[in-house]
């Protein structure tokens, strides 16, 4: 089994089942279907999920078992990623979108090492699910410099002007803009279109994690039950190739020659003689002229 971080340091326990029965009050039962934060958390041997979404994940994982490794490798991905933008690209804000449930290390602590001695990062965790904000909020919020917000990464805009975004986040300055694993649960077009709004109110030398993702290397047979098995879950998963991937990042310049499996970043050399799902990703920046 791929090792995970250790849990964020003073990380509560919450229950999942207490936690949801307050947003029954909201309208809907929370186990009623399939929910993909509580998948995603599944695969990575995580607490927080339901009968409902553990027979979803079964059921993937009999058409792409490789389903765990690629939640394992999108994670390390993610967290090596800021890391590396904390320590190399000088970036101390960031953008969480899609974060889902809390597990293992947080991108606030592996920004927190990058960064070193002395420099505390500012990041915004936002998921439109209120179980996951609730969870954050329990787990994750530290003073006004960490905190966990509602917001969609279809509706960019509306999340921009969230008070509790500007109060953590100055855009004046450069911004890492993080999409781990959640773009390929928005439908075509959505993603170019969230991206390129994000994208133009950014400062120059922001940047841009992306991990998604991708179906070039499965049988299409595989790739299409495997989408039927999120068709019943609360978002789609839609299939990129490795071109369109690599699309989501125009108007940025890649740090590596082209987007690469995430289990090898920032390695891009093709790995030939797979039938697998396999998942892409890069961080790019935006150029400073």
């Amino acid at each position: 089994m791929a090792w995970l971080p250790p849990p964020a340091r003073g990380a509560r326990a919450v229950s999942l089942h207490a936690v949801g029965s307050r947003r029954r009050g909201l309208g809907g039962h929370v186990a009623d279907v399939p929910n993909v934060a509580r998948m995603h958390n599944y695969l990575l041997d995580g607490k927080d999920h339901y009968a409902v979404d553990r027979s979803a994940v079964q059921d993937a994982l009999e058409y792409a078992p490789e389903l765990y490794r690629l939640a394992r490798a999108e994670r390390l991905f993610l967290l090596r990623g800021v890391r590396w933008l904390a320590e190399r690209a000088d970036i101390d804000q960031f953008l969480d979108l899609g974060c889902g449930m809390p597990i293992g290390r947080a991108v606030h602590e592996s920004a927190a090492s990058g960064a070193g001695r002395g420099r505390r990062p500012r990041v915004v965790y936002v998921d439109n699910d209120p179980v996951v904000v609730a969870h954050g909020r329990a787990l994750l919020d530290e003073g006004d410099s960490v905190v966990t917000v509602p917001g969609d990464v279809r509706d960019p805009e509306r999340l921009l002007t969230e008070s509790r975004v500007a109060d953590v986040l100055d855009f004046r300055r450069p911004v890492a803009v993080l999409c781990s694993a959640v773009l390929h649960h928005l439908d075509d077009g959505r993603p170019q279109e969230a991206v390129a709004a994000l994208r133009d109110v950014l400062a120059p030398g922001s940047a841009l994690l992306v991990s998604h993702m991708c179906g070039d290397h499965a049988a299409p047979h595989i790739a299409g039950m495997l989408q039927e098995v999120y068709a019943t879950a609360s978002a789609p998963l839609t299939l990129r190739t490795r071109e369109q991937i690599a699309g989501l990042f125009d108007g940025f310049d890649l740090t590596t020659p082209e987007v690469a499996d995430v289990a090898h970043w920032p390695d891009a050399r093709p790995r030939a003689g797979r039938r697998t799902i396999t998942s892409y990703g890069g961080i790019a920046r935006r150029p400073c002229a």
